[in-house]
């Protein structure tokens, strides 16, 4: 099994790395464009405000405030890997899109007066120290896929090619039950920690600038 996880690294990891890269990459463009994006990421915030309307309308419990953000995540990540097979498109726009979320959002924070890296250890990293590489390493296997799906047209025109590609799906789709297996594992335990433990966090450390934010109307 051991072997099998530092495989599964090792073969992923630069994709991995690039989806880094994009997701970081859209949330200083979230952070620096704020006002520039702002009708763009209202729309990411009424489908953000969707999550929160179902956790409400299930009791707004920590089991219901779990389901509904294990869910949401689990599906968003399974997708992002599956849709990459669309030449890598879905997880590429995922990750700036949901970058570019976050930036937005710690812009907004840090023009209210609260330090970003603050809302960031509070808010994010209880929970995203699991979440994040989670969904990151789903959207690598995703632009994985992506360039497959690439090289695998090239190989329509360069016919010599196609044996090393076919090799490469078969490694890639050996090890997709692995990294889905994996994902859910993290993102289960994340949706615990950010159900449980980082509203409590948030709640001692920033208090009532919580409410008088109001980023979702």
């Amino acid at each position: 099994m051991r072997t099998q996880f530092k495989r599964l690294w090792t073969d992923n990891s630069k994709f991995f790395l690039a989806a880094c890269l994009l997701f970081v990459g859209g949330a200083a463009l979230g952070f620096l464009q704020a006002h520039a994006l702002e009708q763009m990421v209202n729309s990411l915030l009424g489908q953000l405000k969707e999550v929160i309307d179902r956790i409400q309308a299930n009791g707004g419990g920590v089991f219901a405030t779990f389901w509904a953000i294990f869910s949401n995540n689990v599906t968003s990540s399974l997708m992002m890997m599956a849709m990459g097979l669309f030449f890598a498109f879905f997880p590429v726009f995922g990750l700036i899109a949901n970058g570019v979320l976050l930036g937005f959002i710690f812009a907004k924070y840090s023009a209210f007066g609260v330090s970003p890296w603050l809302v960031f250890a509070a808010g994010i990293l209880p929970h995203g120290i699991l979440e994040l590489p989670a969904v990151l390493f789903a959207a690598g296997v995703g632009i994985r896929l992506g360039m497959l799906s690439f090289r695998s047209v090239g190989s329509l025109i360069q016919p010599g090619k196609w044996e090393r590609v076919k090799n490469d799906w078969y490694d890639t789709l050996k090890q997709f039950p692995m990294v889905v297996l994996t994902v859910i594992g993290l993102l289960f335990v994340a949706a615990i920690v950010e159900s449980s433990i980082t509203p409590l966090i948030l709640r001692e450390v920033l208090g009532d600038q919580l409410q008088q934010m109001k980023l979702i109307k």
